[in-house]
């Protein structure tokens, strides 16, 4: 029999971000490899150490594992424990990591146009539920940016004609910890433009188990969509795509054959 929820929210999954950070931690090194793959790929003028921001930073894995290259990193979070998290893992390396509380629409930057990378993966971007703020993220991700820089971006596509619910599954262990996550998305309101998405994290911890759920919407995007959006912000030039195994040989084009989907773009 499955435990009692213990908690329901909007915001469950991201007030936890321990177990957030456990969901997510075997993707760090690939995304990390990646990021360096693709600079080598795609950018010019880039140095052996870059500057970095991450828009919806999470748990700050990715900012301490950049961190631990050499780069300046720089990310923020909506969620307060998120950032708290990220904070307290980036202390160690002093100024050139910083981590703050903001949103995706209209954040605030230390330093407009002297970053060299934007960066915001597993669809955290399909957050914003209307067009204008949509725009409104990747001109400032777009003026973020110096030229030349790279902003990358990893959202799962939808295809209105063949929709069903999905559903997705991880398990992470740490010392006395084990995490089970499970997603189910439900198929598109193609009106609204939105998904409703349910996690539940079943959290065995000390002898004893219990289960954060979370609920909230996703905005959805077809190809034909994604590239109207694209249309707005010029100045965001896509270069390639590929998808979420992180494999900078494995390229993939801009259409309905593949549903998950890391546009790279470049700062004209």
């Amino acid at each position: 029999m499955a435990p009692a929820v213990a908690l329901r929210s909007s915001t469950a999954w991201y007030d936890s971000p321990l177990y957030y950070d456990m969901v997510y931690e075997d993707y760090t090194k690939r995304e990390t490899r990646f990021l360096h793959a693709a600079v080598k790929k795609y950018g010019k003028g880039f140095t052996k150490k870059w500057k970095i921001l991450e828009p919806a930073c999470g748990s700050g894995r990715l900012l301490e594992s950049l961190a631990e290259c050499g780069h300046t990193v720089h990310g923020f979070d909506l969620n307060r424990n998120q950032v708290a998290y990220a904070k307290k893992r980036l202390k160690s390396y002093g100024s050139s990591a910083k981590a703050w509380r903001d949103s995706l629409q209209d954040f605030r930057m230390p330093a407009a146009g002297e970053y060299d990378v934007v960066h915001c993966f597993v669809s955290t971007f399909k957050y914003i539920l209307k067009e204008k703020d949509a725009v409104a993220a990747l001109r400032g991700m777009s003026k973020a940016l110096r030229s030349g820089g790279l902003c990358f971006i990893g959202l799962h596509l939808t295809d209105y004609s063949n929709n069903p619910e999905d559903y997705e599954k991880w398990v992470n262990r740490r010392p006395g910890v084990k995490v089970c996550s499970e997603t189910w998305s439900a198929p598109a309101r193609r009106k609204e433009r939105k998904e409703a998405m349910r996690t539940c994290m079943t959290i065995t911890e000390k002898g004893k188990t219990r289960v954060e759920e979370t609920l909230w919407d996703f905005r959805t995007y077809s190809v034909a969509e994604l590239k109207a959006l694209l249309a707005k912000v010029p100045s965001l030039g896509l270069v390639a795509c590929h998808d979420f195994h992180y494999d900078i040989k494995n390229k993939r084009r801009l259409n309905d054959a593949y549903s998950d989907i890391i546009l790279v773009l470049k700062k004209q």
